[in-house]
């Protein structure tokens, strides 16, 4: 027998939808509680029985979009029942309620699956159609999750929607590239939201997933899509006056939220007897955290869908850093599709010489060896030896060989389109973002699959290749007129990437572009970014509001930086490409110094992502190739941007480090930015923070962060010690510059500090830094490589000594090395300073005796 909802009786006027009498059912998890009301609809309530959520229903719109089509609703005038069970799957033990709307008049039931996750604090979301009748009936779109002010709804989180902030994960559908940070009282953009399919009604439309936080108090939401098989997971959230309530607290509420999927391009048929059920929907109303609750989510997803990430897999695996041929397209001065062999040759021995040793171990080709798009065959007059060839003359060299395709969009003029135009899918162009000239193949056509599958075992079999990268394989989500008419999009984009994903096997890197979520189960990583331009802000002639097309570094540090949660729990991510050279497309377009450039590296170190070089390697300088090769190998574990929900451009970072060569040792990295023009979001309205050229002066507050007691401080590009710190650690940056401190524990012993080899000082490649009390030596181990004529480098070690320490003498073992010192720092007579050449590549072991 049912209880009654304590929580609700209790606040009755918090919650006026609460009736004596009333039938409901309560799940309870950590930091809220749901109550089902046998109305159809749902509350959650927070412990002391706030309301968060006020009247949420599922709805499933039936026919059509908009007026042509009609909705169905858990709250209708229906006959209800509900079962509930408990169980355990993928995401932890779970508390499950079951409710069945019955259909009437020829329309099918509702079932709407509810699971409560008590340790998690979370909850999931699902609405199934089930067609009882004897007539197909036609889906246009599910809400797992609906509150509508307009109809007694609300979801409160704080004082007031304009001091919220939500975070997307991708925005209006179609614009997966740009991530935004919007207050929760953004206004709707009527224009964009018109562009796209679907009948999208939030003001805030997210991609795949949301969070959203109240700036000035502890309340935090995050919701998103479990599941991405046939339809985007979209996230809609609206805070309009005129339908919005108050709680007696003062809370004011958004007038509008649901989680949902359109079924495009076409509704969904649903045959007589048969289920056609929505996305599953994760909702967490009570995070403490929004960018904890954020990697929490993500880890969820994971989970939910069996992924096992290419850093974490086969006991793990490194992540991949690389160059390819575009090299930022050839109008900015890189190459663009004009490659050749020779080209290609030039620069893998430029790899090879400068940068494999140090941990690069990627090669990819890129546009330009193919005919045409879609006539994927190799230009014999570019390149005469053919691919299987040239594949082997990368592993030759030590690299492993990449190539670029877009399998699924032939240019209309090849020989593909003239031989099989019934393979070719409609579409309507979208304004600039995609050109109407182009095709599409019909990824649902089962001679289309057919030849992916024979396509891609060329790739591997006779070719060689092992990293794939996938471009514009997004716009296929724009196809319509189906050889498959009950197919949506989703479900014909997995089908032919399940077949490029089986042909390339598990040990094939495949990295793809955009469509975020629907590459979770496939991709190995995904450039989560517009293409980066080797410029530092964004083209001059832009708005700064302009952010659907803006590139450069810093738009790509917006867009990326916002991502960071998904690193090492889905997949690894892509920030485009690193540039050290000026912009060609216009040379009255700043230059990027070199400051600048290193910035930007630092933003991709801490990323953990891809290390991807965006310039004609032939024409690195010694100051480019040593920023490089501080990068390398890269540490796979993303930080976390502190500020990433009131400054556009973040500008403090934390990770903490645990090692992943051995090194005995877990301590913490900041990272400080100064990305010069940026804009205050942690005001209403925001601020715009102007470059006048001057240091940014960051407070950072250890104590929040939980990194209470004392520290040792230790900046990389500086090579500085900064000397113990607690509470609060101090710094002026540069403007267009960055610093990466590492925060170590003192130990009361000679100690390592830093070095300069790699820009987590400890993250990798170092094996060993201990201290041998008896024995009264300080040990560090380490793989090293030599440097080159092009590229001259000198190890350097920074070793605190202690009072009660002195330093007695060095010795290496391992491979030779040239002119290996210690000598006290003059600027601080505690820091002793290792430096060294060495003449080999290999293992190396110093041994320092106090």
């Amino acid at each position: 027998m049912e209880a009654k909802h304590a929580a609700c009786l209790m606040a009755m006027a918090l919650v006026p939808n609460c009736a004596d009498g009333e039938e409901i059912v309560e799940l309870a998890v950590q930091g809220s509680l749901l109550v089902y009301h046998d109305g159809g609809y749902v509350e959650i309530v927070d412990p002391g029985g706030a309301p968060i959520v006020v009247h949420g229903v599922a709805v499933v719109t039936m026919e059509a979009f908009g007026t042509d089509g009609y909705e169905l609703s858990t709250d209708g005038r229906r006959a209800r029942s509900h079962v509930r069970s408990q169980g355990t799957d993928a995401l932890g033990a779970s508390d499950r309620l079951e409710v069945t709307v019955s259909g009437k008049g020829g329309e099918p039931d509702l079932v709407w699956r509810i699971s409560a996750y008590p340790e998690g604090g979370f909850y999931t979301f699902r609405v199934g159609v089930r067609n009882g009748t004897d007539q197909e009936v036609r889906v246009a779109k599910t809400s797992a999750l609906r509150v509508r002010g307009a109809t007694g709804g609300a979801l409160y989180l704080g004082q007031d929607p304009s001091r919220h902030r939500i975070l997307d994960n991708g925005s209006l559908t179609v614009f997966d590239y740009m991530v935004e940070v919007v207050p929760g009282d953004v206004e709707r953009d009527d224009v964009a939201a018109r562009m796209i399919p679907g009948d999208f009604a939030g003001a805030s439309i997210s991609n795949w997933n949301h969070a959203v936080a109240d700036l000035d108090g502890t309340a935090t939401w995050v919701a998103g899509g479990l599941t991405f098989e046939t339809a985007m997971p979209i996230l809609n959230l609206t805070f309009d006056p005129r339908y919005s309530s108050q709680a007696p607290d003062g809370r004011r509420a958004f007038s509008y939220f649901s989680a949902e999927g359109a079924y495009l391009p076409l509704p969904r048929p649903v045959a007589a007897g048969r289920t056609l059920d929505s996305e599953l929907f994760y909702v967490h109303p009570a995070e403490p955290d929004a960018l904890v609750g954020l990697e929490r989510y993500a880890e969820r997803v994971a989970a939910n869908l069996g992924v096992v990430p290419w850093t974490r897999r086969d006991g793990g695996r490194r992540v991949p850093g690389g160059w390819n041929s575009w090299s930022g397209s050839s109008g900015t001065g890189g190459y663009g599709t004009d490659i050749d062999e020779a080209v290609i040759l030039d620069n893998l021995d430029v790899m090879a010489t400068e940068l494999r040793d140090w941990g690069m171990d990627w090669f990819q080709i890129d546009d330009g060896y193919e005919p045409a798009y879609g006539d994927w065959t190799w230009r014999e007059d570019r390149f005469p030896h053919g691919p299987a060839w040239l594949a082997d003359e990368i592993r030759a060299r030590g690299l492993r060989p990449g190539l670029w395709m877009a399998p699924f969009t032939p240019s209309a003029g090849s020989q593909l389109v003239a031989d099989h135009p019934d393979w070719i899918a409609d579409w309507t162009p979208l304004g600039d973002v995609i050109a109407g000239d182009d095709c599409i193949l019909d990824l649902t056509h089962p001679e289309v699959l057919e030849y992916l599958d024979e396509l891609f075992a060329t790739f591997i079999d006779d070719w060689g290749f092992e990293w794939f990268k996938m471009d514009f394989a997004y716009w296929a989500l724009l196809g319509t007129g189906f050889h498959d008419p009950t197919s949506t999009r989703e479900e014909a984009w997995h089908g032919a990437v399940d077949i490029v994903r089986d042909r390339l096997g598990p040990d094939t890197f495949f990295l793809a572009i955009s469509a975020s979520g629907l590459n979770y189960q496939h991709a190995d990583s995904v450039r989560i970014t517009l293409d980066s331009m080797p410029i530092w802000d964004h083209q001059p002639e832009l708005s700064d509001d302009d952010h659907m097309n803006q590139q450069g570094l810093k738009p790509t540090v917006r867009n990326a930086g916002r991502r960071w949660y998904l690193q090492d729990r889905i997949w690894v991510n892509h920030p485009d490409l690193i540039f050290f050279r000026s912009n060609a497309l216009d040379p009255t377009w700043p230059a990027i110094t070199l400051e600048e450039s290193q910035a930007f590296c630092t933003f991709v170190a801490l990323s953990g992502g891809i290390v991807k070089l965006g310039d004609r390697l032939v024409d690195l300088d010694a100051d480019a190739i040593n920023t490089i090769r501080a990068l390398l190998p890269i540490y796979g574990r993303s930080a976390r941007p502190i500020d990433v929900l009131t400054a556009e451009y973040p500008e403090v970072w934390v990770l903490p480090v645990e090692p992943l060569d051995g090194l005995d040792e877990d301590y913490v990295l900041v990272g400080l930015f100064n990305w010069g023009k940026n804009v205050d979001m942690g005001t209403t309205p925001y601020t715009p923070v102007p470059d006048d050229g001057s240091a940014r002066h960051h407070e950072v507050d250890l104590d929040a962060l939980g990194l209470t007691g004392e520290w040792l401080a230790y900046e990389f590009w500086g090579q500085e010690y900064i000397g113990p710190v607690s509470g609060t650690l101090s710094r002026d940056v540069l403007s267009h510059t960055a610093q990466v401190i590492a925060l170590r524990r003192p130990t009361g012993a000679p100690r390592l500090l830093g070095w300069n080899r790699q820009i987590t000082m400890g993250g990798t490649l170092l094996e060993q830094a201990a201290w041998d009390g008896a024995s009264r030596t300080l040990t560090i181990s380490s793989r090293v490589a030599a440097p080159t004529a092009t590229a001259p480098f000198t190890y350097g070690i920074a070793v605190l000594v202690p009072d009660g320490h002195a330093f007695s003498s060095i010795a290496s073992t391992g491979v030779p090395v040239t002119g290996l010192a210690a000598a006290p720092d003059p600027a601080d007579g505690q820091v002793l300073r290792v430096s060294f050449v060495p003449d080999a590549t290999g293992d190396l072991t110093l041994t320092l005796s106090f």
